[in-house]
């Protein structure tokens, strides 16, 4: 296989975890916002941990995702 063909096929399974954890981050957002209320604190700080860790990850993967864009800029 073609190391361009390799990035191209890094790059989409990148991109499937891209969309993954961006619904599970906006279906914990939703969950949050409807059942707000009636969280314990605990639940609470879990789901803020969770939310900040999905961030974090999305940021990670639209990061690698871009590297290896502009990798393919030099083959």
């Amino acid at each position: 296989m073609a190391r361009i063909d390799l990035i191209k096929e890094k790059i989409n399974y990148l991109k499937v975890w891209l969309g993954i954890s961006v619904v599970t981050l906006i279906s914990l957002l939703g969950w949050l916002s409807s059942n707000f209320d009636e969280l314990s604190t605990v639940r609470s700080i879990i789901s803020l941990i969770g939310v900040a860790w999905l961030v974090a990850l999305v940021h990670f993967l639209n990061k690698s995702i871009l590297n290896k864009i502009n990798s393919l800029e030099e083959l």
